[in-house]
């Protein structure tokens, strides 16, 4: 009889979480935040509006009202979360009333005076917009229509407020295409509504960019596991019958909540490979099976709950397997001398990738395989081409239909050469953070490197943009930034570090959080405290620092780094909507998907969040090998897994022999007696292949 157990924790080192989450004290359960908006799809700048006409301002007489509807009001905790801004040193304060309840939200700078970027402008220029977070009384929630409304008794305008534009839906969402008409307007002092002409210029239709955050457990979310050996075996997996196996989840489930529990059994070890079984729910929470014909199981947990104050909790699962005997005699004594294996953690989230061939034309155009031509490596290749987005002529970007094209106008000397900018007068190339970086995107993707843009707003409600590419050589995702052409890695070991990876390290150097009341400036008054960060900056060859004095940032980079957020998807040149992020306006997308942690914690404007490295940096290329035996003489199953966006074939090298391209399905490897080698790895459509996975093995008759 075999036995193990799997907690909590080790259930979610590769599981995959959906309206889940790994709770502090060792669980799984519901996720505990849900977000209230109708706006996030039309957030921004409208096109075409001007004169800050998107925004509602407040003064005497002037009222907005939204009315948010709930399924539920229960909650622990609730805030409403508005974007807009005050006047500069306002001194007059907010008035709100939710369902007849009346609060006052004093002036920022008498209520929060850490918090400087919102009532001045010397921490960074950007005071256009800001997200406001006012805690309410959960006791003043309803059960269906929730009355908002604001206003100010100042004179003049105190307190705006944004206006998300009815007729921007549709670039924003493929689904939410109208506003729901939810917000109006009174010139009178709430006597009277208009639901149509929004704005201070009463040109708008559409929502207030008025929202609630309820911190509660959401309705319902999954858990999947990974495939698991029943056998609990590793290294080579022997040819086994299992006679039984007895599964038993530990799962609580208090009333008004609810948990299912779905499984599946394969012969093989990828979940997408042939054979495995219809998914079958279970009466409970443990099943025992009988001669089963396949070795490995994949589950998942259905969790729901009808009260938000309450969640169904997975603590782990029980597994006890009895084996009938050995599948065979062996002919062979085997034994696995070394395996570098490749390791596939999957996102719980889909990204979507853009196809290298939708960009074919941007490499032939601008010669970029001449510019990656010589590199000594793959990530070689990859600054090569950094550097190719930092020279580069841009064009504008139409703001409302993204478009990697309209970035990239190739442009020639007189000599029939590529046009590249020289050197600069400071380490900080022209031109709009977002377009040289989507430049380096398209241009990595172009040459099949995954490669994705990343907004890093610690700092204020706006930020930075820059760029995160997969790198084979070092096995994980590595943050870039074309405005100053740079990296930056561990002065230790020299290697890359990704968003998260900095992110953690400025945090040990962080006194408390950065929230909005506490914001980064405010824990970090001196730029000397960045010294202590363990960090090194990637210089090349130019003439100025990173750090250069010359630059508006320059150190100061380093703190937007712990708030990382991203769209996810890259298919820009194929898809131009629906739109992330209407340029120099506000981030509030439902696009978006945000990593926190403990220093650097959630932003209440969003609801897609993680703080699990596995879901922000999934493993890319990988070829996971699984060695097993079969019923033929010194042959064995070889299972590979691998996550490759765009993925083309498997090649696979025996012993001193030429790559040859293997099945998705498996193939077999026939073992002769002395030292046997085998290396697979992966190849997208663009041609490029992921690192090697070896496994050596040693036979003797």
């Amino acid at each position: 009889m075999i036995r193990f157990e799997m907690s909590a924790a080790e259930l979610e080192q590769r599981g995959q979480f959906r309206g889940v989450r790994y709770d502090s004290d060792g669980t799984i359960t519901l996720d505990d935040r849900e977000l209230i908006e109708d706006d996030a799809p039309a957030i921004g700048q409208p096109e075409g509006a001007t004169d800050r006409s998107w925004f509602e301002r407040l003064s005497r007489g002037v009222h907005l009202r939204k009315d948010l509807v709930l399924h539920d009001p229960r909650a622990r905790a609730a805030y409403l979360v508005f974007n807009g801004r005050e006047t500069e040193n306002n001194d007059q304060p907010l008035r709100i009333c939710l369902n007849d309840v009346e609060i006052v939200r004093p002036p920022t700078r008498y209520a929060h005076p850490s918090a400087r970027q919102y009532y001045t402008t010397d921490w960074g220029g950007s005071h256009f917009d800001n997200w406001f977070v006012v805690q309410v009384p959960v006791g003043a929630l309803r059960q269906g229509e929730n009355q908002i409304v604001l206003w100010s008794e100042s004179e003049e305008t105190s307190w705006e407020v944004m206006v998300a534009a009815d007729r921007e839906y549709w670039r924003g969402s493929e689904t939410r295409l109208q506003h729901p008409n939810r917000s109006a307007k009174s010139r009178d002092g709430g006597k009277h509504w208009d639901f149509d002409r929004l704005g201070w210029k009463d040109e708008i239709d559409g929502e207030y960019c008025v929202r609630l955050s309820l911190h509660r457990h959401v309705s319902g979310g999954r858990y999947v596991s990974p495939v698991i050996d029943l056998a609990g075996e590793e290294g080579i997996r022997h040819l086994l019958s299992l006679s039984e196996c007895r599964v038993c989840w530990d799962i609580d489930a208090p009333k008004g909540t609810r948990a299912v529990v779905r499984v599946r059994f394969g012969r093989h070890p990828t979940p997408d490979a042939e054979g495995w079984s219809e998914a079958q729910q279970l009466d409970g929470f443990e099943g025992t099976w009988h001669d089963l014909e396949g070795r490995y199981l994949q589950f998942e947990v259905d969790m729901d709950t009808e009260d938000p104050l309450r969640t169904p909790v997975l603590k782990g699962m029980t597994v006890a397997t009895r084996v009938a005997g050995a599948g065979r005699q062996r002919d062979l004594f085997t034994r696995l001398q070394r395996l570098d294996n490749g390791r596939v953690i999957r996102s719980s989230v889909d990204y979507v990738y853009e196809d290298p061939d939708q960009l074919k034309d941007l490499r032939e155009a601008f010669e970029l395989d001449a510019v990656v031509a010589g590199a000594a490596s793959e990530f070689d290749a990859q600054l090569r081409l950094m550097r190719w987005a930092y020279r580069v002529p841009l064009g504008e970007l139409d703001r409302y239909a993204w478009t990697y094209r309209d970035l990239l106008h190739p442009q020639r000397d007189s000599d029939g050469r590529i046009l590249l900018h020289g050197a600069y007068a400071k380490r900080r190339r022209d031109g709009h953070c977002l377009y040289c970086n989507l430049a380096l995107v398209a241009a990595l993707v172009a040459m099949g490197h995954p490669a994705r843009w990343v907004n890093i707003s610690t700092k204020h409600t706006y930020g930075h943009e820059v760029t995160e590419v997969w790198s084979n050589d070092f096995d994980k995702w590595v943050f870039l930034d074309s405005t100053r052409d740079y990296y930056i890695y561990d002065p230790d070991t020299g290697i890359p570090l990704s968003l998260v990876e900095i992110g953690h390290r400025l945090a040990e150097v962080m006194p408390g959080p950065a929230t909005w009341e506490f914001p980064v400036q405010w824990q970090l008054p001196e730029k000397s405290m960045l010294d202590g960060v363990r960090i090194a900056y990637r210089e090349g060859d130019n003439e100025h620092t990173v750090l250069s004095e010359d630059e508006i940032e320059g150190q100061e980079l380093l703190t937007f780094k712990g708030h990382v957020q991203m769209p996810l998807r890259n298919d820009f040149a194929s898809r131009p909507h629906p739109l992330p992020w209407r340029i120099s306006s506000n981030w509030g997308s439902h696009q978006f998907y945000c990593h926190y942690s403990e220093m650097f914690p959630r932003k209440e404007e969003y609801q897609h969040h993680t703080n699990r490295w596995q879901d922000f940096n999934p493993t890319l290329h990988q070829a996971e090998l699984t060695l097993s035996e079969t019923a033929g003489p010194g042959v064995l199953r070889v299972d590979v897994d691998t996550e490759t966006p765009h993925f083309d074939v498997f090649l696979a090298r025996v012993d001193s022999g030429d790559w040859r391209p293997y099945p998705t399905t498996g193939f077999e490897w026939r073992l002769h007696e002395g030292l046997n080698r085998l290396c697979v790895k992966t190849r997208n459509r663009a041609g490029v292949c992921g690192p090697e996975s070896r496994a050596s093995i040693v036979a003797n008759r």
